[in-house]
Formats: C-alpha cells, structure tokens, sequence
C-alpha cells in the first residue's frame, strides 16, 4: 500500500514524525522503511510533507495532491475574521451561487476526522418547499417531545432534574418563542429564517466523535462563508429535533440508516452588517 522510492528519500525524516499510526522505522543509516502498513489510517500526511515526493501511496494517487500555496495572515487579521463572525438570521432574497456553495462544502469535506475516517456527508437544501416541510417536522417534533411541558411548574421541576438547571434555563425561553407564534400563526420562517440555503451534516451513527466531526466542518464552512461575504447561523433546532424524532427527519432527508444529523447550518448574504463585537461572559480558564 506504500512505498518508499529510496532513489529520491533523502531520510528526512519528515514522514517518520507525522506518521499518526506509527507506520514508518527508521533502520541502519537513517534508511526510512515501512514497517507496519497495516496500520495505515490513509490521511495522507506522509506523501503530503515529503519534499522529495518519495513517498508512494498506492491508494492516494499523487496527481490528486495538490500544492499548498504559503498563507500570509496575521494574527490581528484571523482575529478580526473569528471576532466578527455572527449568527445571520436576517437574509437577503438573493441567490448564492453554486460555486459558493461549493467552496463552502470543500473546507468541510478537509475538516479534521477522527481516525481520518471521513464518514460525514452533506446535504445542501436550496428547495424552498422541502425546507417549508422540514421546518414543520422540526417544530412539532420539538414541541411534542418537550418544549410544551416548559409551561408548567411540574414540567420545569421534571426537566430540571434531567438537564440540569442552567440547561433548563436556556430551554425556557424556546417555550415562549414556540407558543407565542404557534398563538399568532407565525411558525413560518421560525427555524431557518427564509434562508436560501440550508447544509445538513450527518455522520455514521457508531462513531463517538461523528459529532465532533460534524462541528468541525460546520466551523470551516462558516468562517469561509464570511470571507465570500455571505452570512451562516447554526440549526440548533433541527440537530435537536432529528435526535428526539427517531429517524423521522432522517427519513424525509432521506439520510442511509446507519447516519444521523450532527449539524446543519443556514447559509445566505446577511441583510445587515453588525458594527462592533458583544462582550462575552468571564469564563474560567485554568492555568496549570
């Protein structure tokens, strides 16, 4: 599965140190082997940072790498851009172009995995009447599986011994939000705020880090989003609702058996440009 072409290795061995699975050894004379291809994880790193091209990886055909061009961004910029990233419930009625949405679904798919087990797929939803129907689904899901019982006492006192109560803080004001529009019949654009765009993430069920997996490819795609000038917000309700519902979601999205939703983000150009950066609670951090 690899090789080493020793007529180029220059035993560097840069392979030897980024190697996650401990594939390579290093022999007599600095000569860099393959000691244990079966442990193989398949990212790539061994052929990506050889400066020989010396590594051949036969599952990894070296035509598909491609070259990493420098990168030139100064702390105070990438702190700019991560500081001025926002939650976008207000779009405009404006289409994002295909090829926006594929550079978005790019820096996803090169999100960090797991074990490199790149087993999250995405769903891009721009069928504003499948969203209508979803948005349905996910609003009755959330309020019949919860959400309603939050106007009571005895539901709040019931809630707070299995959340917690910082949890069920957070939790109650989704009660008045969903029974006041319910009131007023104004469920419509609840969920996804008229977004023109929706990307639901998913991941194989038996992975224990297919979430983690998914929120990192959520993160790539919004702080790309905001360099193409276009604005994102989490689906926190929908991620929710497709835990409780037992597939239904998955089903009408029609999502494989063995995955289930992790994430799901909206995506369009945002109708206002905010001005400056909330202050953010004091956290404790521990220095140890």
């Amino acid at each position: 599965m690899i090789e080493i072409d020793s007529t180029k290795c220059s035993r560097c061995g840069f392979c030897l140190d980024v190697c996650p699975n401990y594939v390579f050894a290093s022999g007599e004379g600095r000569v860099i082997n393959v000691r244990y291809p079966e442990q193989c994880c398949i990212c790539g790193h061994c052929v990506a940072i050889c400066p020989e091209n010396a590594v051949i990886h036969k599952q990894m055909a070296s035509e598909k790498f491609e070259d990493l061009l420098a990168t030139n961004i100064s702390p105070e910029s990438m702190r700019n851009l991560l500081l001025s990233r926002r939650s976008i419930r207000a779009y405009k009625e404006k289409p994002v172009p295909k090829e926006f949405l594929e550079q978005l679904i790019e820096v996803g798919i090169h999100a960090g995995t797991s074990s490199n087990g790149q087993t999250e797929n995405f769903i891009v939803i721009q069928d504003q009447k499948l969203l209508s129907g979803l948005e349905k689904i996910v609003i009755e899901v959330m309020w019949d599986k919860g959400i309603k019982y939050l106007g009571t006492s005895i539901g709040q006192g019931l809630a707070k011994t299995q959340i917690g109560e910082e949890m069920l803080r957070q939790s109650i004001p989704y009660y008045h939000v969903i029974n006041n529009r319910r009131s007023n019949n104004q469920l419509a654009g609840m969920v996804f705020r008229n977004a023109p765009v929706v990307i639901v993430i998913h991941g194989l069920r038996t992975n224990f880090m297919a979430h983690a997996n998914c929120s990192i490819a959520v993160r790539n795609m919004e702080i790309m989003a905001r360099t193409l000038g276009l604005g994102t917000c989490w689906v926190g309700f929908l991620s929710a609702a497709a835990h409780l519902s037992k597939k239904k979601i998955e089903r009408y999205l029609d999502i494989p058996d063995d995955h289930s939703i992790y994430g799901a983000i909206m995506v369009g150009y945002p109708k206002h440009e905010y001005r400056k950066v909330p202050p953010r609670k004091e956290r404790q951090v521990r220095w140890i």
